[in-house]
């Protein structure tokens, strides 16, 4: 019964310091995932924006990778697709706009859009890859969409829509027309 009890306790304790390293784990990756506002802001991202944004991404980020398996790999693979619409919404914004004979045009929207289009059809590419595509898809689409709305909130709520609309337009023309492309090879 003594050595039944001691297991038992020495099961817990491991079981206790494996919680504490993955969340120490954790809370590293979303300091790290921190950066990105910050160096957003500092790119001209409006404060309030950058900040809620922020905090979505580091507690998306934390938990997933808490959690682990395919809500980690989901919250990484959004967190890396997303930097595409973000770093194009801050070149375009750094830019500013392009004039041809017939008008002059901001780069902004279309840059959010052409970066969402890459990032949805990245992030179903990494989750038609993974054990559970919907976990993927399903938190990747919202890492994505927090990462990328760091550049994209500068140009107001035009940059975001357009980025929600390239995110699922995209990640959801990948999923229907895969079947069809496999089916011809």
């Amino acid at each position: 019964m003594a050595t039944d009890t001691l297991n038992l306790d020495l099961a817990a304790r491991a079981r206790r310091a494996y919680e504490r390293s993955r969340l120490r784990f954790a809370l590293t990756l979303s300091g790290a995932a921190l950066v990105l506002p910050a160096t957003s802001m500092l790119l001209g991202t409006p404060l309030v924006s950058g900040l809620a944004l922020g905090v979505a991404l580091g507690v998306l980020v934390m938990a997933a990778t808490w959690r682990g398996g395919a809500l980690a790999r989901g919250a990484l693979h959004g967190l890396e697709v997303g930097l595409v619409p973000l770093v194009l919404a801050h070149a375009a914004r750094l830019y500013g706009h392009v004039c041809t004979p017939s008008g002059c045009t901001t780069l902004c929207v279309p840059a959010c859009a052409s970066g969402g289009v890459v990032a949805g059809l990245a992030l179903e590419w990494f989750a038609r890859r993974s054990p559970l595509p919907s976990v993927v898809r399903g938190v990747g689409l919202v890492s994505a969409f927090l990462t990328g709305a760091l550049g994209c909130s500068c140009v107001g709520a035009s940059g975001l829509v357009a980025l929600v609309v390239a995110l699922g337009v995209s990640a959801a023309g990948a999923r229907v027309l895969a079947p069809l492309a496999n089916r011809g090879a």
